[in-house]
């Protein structure tokens, strides 16, 4: 039969795929049975608790990607009418608006701000990925497109390494491919080895290691993630089971995060320590009656390592997890986001860990202020 992925037809076999973040937003599933407000409890006795900001976003399109830019000023969100918005967190309005003129639209699946490491070159730049095959590089104050590579496969998500050298994509084609930075020539694909293979279907997550410049994790639906050692240019680990289908990978230190669309040990930890890494599945308990919770994206705090955020559908929520740094203790929920109108794509920290975000099939972006008990935010 066919199915329709990010605005273009593609032909699968069998009758268990997952649904992509396009199709969950079409499909009857997603709509509300009665209207829904969105809603964030805190839980009583934490350290921390979480307040809403703001709504970012006219509602009228899913989006797909979001992410704070390095100096907290800015989020840019990508949607499936093919544009970025860009939003001063200050002023709460839209402020730039990047689109790829006299080309058919296609749907932003991954948007990355270049790392203020990244020496001798233009800042304010900002990396996107389409459903085209489209690596675009945009400078975000003047709504310029800088470069684009053109890919023959649809691509799902991109990210950069810690110094803003390299940028790794991956999509349909099941491979890695790493690019540099400065010449955009590409580098390296990663496709596995007869002893170790690599990916055998799409990938729809990539992630680098802060703490290690030669780490690289990717995941998508061959329900495997795959820790790359680019020094070597091959995997190192393989983490069995996880089924990712959005942005839901995470490394913090020798920690990795995986968020799957399933119902069941939706959420995992895994310590990379060890050469065949076992899960520690993280509770996403519902009330009875409840459908559970699919995951389509997953993210640590960087700033601290200590909070952990992930959404998806089904229940159409989003949780905080207070990790504590210790892999030993079982992480307890710190707050609960719910009321989305549809399913909740994607997340992200921000660089400081003193806010999130969150949006989805609504098309609207929340902005959570994470405090101490007693301590108020100064705007």
């Amino acid at each position: 039969y066919q199915r329709r992925v990010h605005g273009i037809h593609i032909k699968k076999k069998g009758d268990m795929e997952p649904l992509t973040m396009t199709e969950y937003a079409k499909s009857d599933s997603s709509k509300p049975t009665e209207a829904v407000e969105f809603e964030v409890s805190s839980v009583e006795g934490k350290e921390y608790k979480c307040e809403k900001r703001c709504d970012l976003g006219s509602g009228t399109d899913e989006i797909f990607s979001i992410r704070f830019d390095p100096h907290d000023k800015h989020i840019a969100a990508g949607c499936k009418d093919g544009s970025i918005r860009i939003f001063h967190l200050g002023s709460q309005k839209e402020t730039y608006v990047l689109q790829n003129p006299g080309t058919e639209p296609s749907a932003i699946t991954s948007v990355r701000w270049r790392p203020h490491e990244a020496k001798g070159v233009s800042k304010n730049v900002l990396l996107s990925v389409n459903a085209a095959g489209q690596v675009q590089h945009w400078l975000s104050t003047s709504c310029k497109l800088l470069h684009t590579i053109s890919e023959s496969t649809m691509l799902f998500c991109a990210d950069f390494n810690t110094d803003g050298t390299m940028f790794a994509i991956g999509g349909d084609d099941k491979i890695v491919r790493l690019y540099d930075e400065v010449s955009k020539k590409l580098k390296l694909k990663l496709e596995g080895s007869i002893n170790f293979p690599g990916h055998t279907n799409r990938i729809f997550s990539l992630k680098f290691s802060k703490s290690d410049p030669n780490m690289l994790a990717s995941g998508g639906w061959d329900k495997s993630v795959i820790i790359w050692d680019l020094a070597a240019m091959e995997p190192k680990v393989k983490c069995t089971g996880p089924f990712i289908c959005g942005d839901s990978l995470d490394i913090f230190g020798n920690i990795l995060i995986t968020g799957s669309w399933r119902e069941e040990n939706q959420l995992e930890m895994w310590d990379l320590r060890e050469a065949k890494p076992s899960p520690i599945s993280i509770k996403w308990e519902n009330d009875p009656g409840v459908s559970p919770v699919k995951l389509y994206a997953s993210q640590i705090c960087q700033n601290n390592g200590r909070f952990l955020l992930a959404g998806g559908s089904g229940t159409n929520e989003a949780r905080m997890y207070d990790l504590l740094q210790d892999t030993k203790v079982t992480p307890t929920v710190l707050a609960y986001f719910k009321g989305f109108a549809k399913g909740c794509f994607t997340v992200d920290f921000s660089n400081q860990g003193d806010m999130c975000a969150l949006s989805g099939g609504d098309g609207k972006v929340r902005i959570i202020d994470i405090q101490k008990r007693e301590q108020q935010r100064t705007i």
